[in-house]
């Protein structure tokens, strides 16, 4: 199970209330893509083998943001706890120890906008009972603590994943090394949509990582809410992808 997809399930429904109808606020799914994108980078191979990611998140947002968060901070906290966890095991990383996520209130930051602190820690107090923060206004919304995953060894090698669009319901399979999206019949994916260039976007394999880059379309290309400009941006696993009007997911496996 992919952590978007758990991550839609499991908390969007506590916490639609408070994240939707507002354009530019932040939501259970830019949080979620966001920690993803954090422990992809973040890990690092030891001499044993082991690919290991942080532990501790500490997930800063705008005044705003963090005031909907607030609401429902433990719930979150713990949600995402659960599935770092289970991110990481999908991925084969190891967590140091314990989970803990926290949600803190930055007034630097405007709505929509949030950064991520990551530290390594096996000293975590996982039995700490959750609870709200108190009313400082710096605090956190909430703290999490759960149980993480260790290995005693290096996990197997896993088989190149493979990758693919989804789009009003039909998924298109990345089968090429560079795969062109656009309005025009030659195109690799042909999408009929008057705010697609011809050759709008490409997507790029590189062994077992996938690049989006735009072909100098007329009204530009969207990851996550991200601009592509000159240069291509790595995509993950549930990255959405806005080409003038269409929405594609991007999907491994």
């Amino acid at each position: 199970m992919g952590l978007l997809d758990s991550l839609e399930r499991g908390i969007e429904k506590a916490v639609r209330g408070a994240f939707s109808g507002r354009g530019g606020s932040v939501g259970p799914v830019e949080i979620a893509t966001a920690v993803r994108r954090h422990m992809d980078r973040e890990s690092s191979t030891v001499p044993s083998g082991q690919s290991l990611v942080p532990n501790l998140y500490k997930i800063r947002l705008s005044e705003e943001d963090f005031t909907d968060a607030k609401k429902y901070g433990v719930a979150l906290a713990e949600e995402l706890c659960e599935e770092i966890i289970r991110y990481a095991d999908s991925q084969g990383y190891t967590l140091p120890g314990p989970v803990k996520a926290t949600f803190v209130k930055n007034t630097e930051l405007k709505r929509g906008q949030m950064s991520i602190e990551t530290q390594s820690h096996q000293d975590v107090d996982a039995s700490a009972p959750s609870r709200p923060a108190a009313s400082s206004a710096a605090g956190p919304a909430a703290t999490a603590a759960l149980p993480g995953r260790m290995r005693s060894s290096a996990p197997p090698p896993r088989a190149p994943r493979t990758a693919h669009l989804e789009h009003e319901g039909a998924r298109h399979r990345l089968q090429q090394d560079i795969t062109v999206i656009g309005r025009s019949s030659s195109a690799d994916i042909t999408i009929t949509d008057t705010g697609i260039s011809r050759q709008h976007l490409e997507i790029i394999r590189e062994g077992s990582r996938w690049y989006a880059r735009d072909l100098g379309s007329t009204n530009g290309s969207y990851v996550d809410g991200q601009e592509l400009r000159d240069a291509e941006i790595e995509i993950f696993d549930g990255a959405l992808i806005t080409l003038g009007n269409a929405r594609l997911r991007f999907r491994l496996g």
